[in-house]
């Protein structure tokens, strides 16, 4: 066979490919075997500091209407990227929200723009297991990039701040996680409970532990005993919000 007959054959394969994987895909709709997204929310806002209106698509093949579990990030003349959620993103906690303020107005996902990039989180439910997934997509030299998406290894059950937190250019992600108190101290206005400090990740194009900013950081608004929860450590707690302090 010449050459013009070898590549009419494998554009013929090519549509054949095509064509069947179209028929498997409406079958698999037609039999309950891939899921139906609808719509959930449309958010149109610039990411990248280019002043052009960028768009962010929320799904949901959910019954839940309060939650989603697929989000599409389309920039303007650059890219789009599209994220499944291992099980679903709802609402942004409303003491995460009453400190830090969500450059855009919806509580569907927090969103921080700073020049030429963004961060987009998304909260998972919490219950009292914890929180069964926590996201975080960055978008940066028009790159869209989802560089966290936990919730069995990392358990990002208090989100705290989201920003430069020590002036050096970078976004750090600050949160904690619940701790148990097993002791009241009456004579001090104080409680005995676990040692469970603030973790700080600092987020550029991977979501890294910043072990030095975080120890100064728990230095300054907790204690600092390691970089682990630990039931063996004791901490008293005050009443009254006062800073903590290890007891013995």
């Amino acid at each position: 066979m010449g050459p013009e007959h070898c590549n009419f054959t494998s554009s013929c394969n090519m549509m054949k490919a095509l064509f069947f994987s179209i028929f498997l895909l409406f079958t698999a709709i037609l039999f309950g075997q891939a899921p139906v997204y609808n719509n959930h929310a449309i958010i149109v806002t610039d990411l990248n500091d280019d002043r052009r209106e960028d768009t962010i698509f929320l799904n949901s093949s959910l019954d839940d209407q309060s939650s989603f579990n697929k989000i599409t990030v389309s920039l303007a003349g650059y890219q789009r990227k599209t994220f499944f959620a291992k099980s679903a993103w709802a609402v942004v906690d409303s003491g995460f929200l009453a400190t830090n303020k969500n450059s855009i107005k919806t509580t569907k996902l927090f969103l921080l723009k700073e020049k030429k990039r963004s961060v987009i989180l998304l909260f998972g439910v919490l219950d009292e297991g914890g929180r069964d997934e926590f996201s975080i997509i960055t978008i940066g030299d028009n790159n869209v990039q989802m560089i966290f998406d936990d919730g069995n290894t990392i358990d990002v059950e208090i989100p705290i701040t989201l920003g430069d937190i020590n002036n050096d250019g970078k976004i750090d992600f600050v949160f904690g996680q619940y701790g148990e108190v097993y002791e009241q101290v009456d004579s001090l206005n104080a409680e005995i409970g676990t040692y469970h400090p603030y973790f700080v990740y600092t987020l550029d194009k991977e979501c890294r532990l910043n072990k030095a900013l975080m120890k100064k950081y728990n230095e300054d608004h907790y204690v600092f005993a390691g970089f682990d929860y630990s039931d063996k450590i004791r901490v008293l707690y005050p009443r009254n919000g006062g800073k903590p302090k290890i007891v013995k």
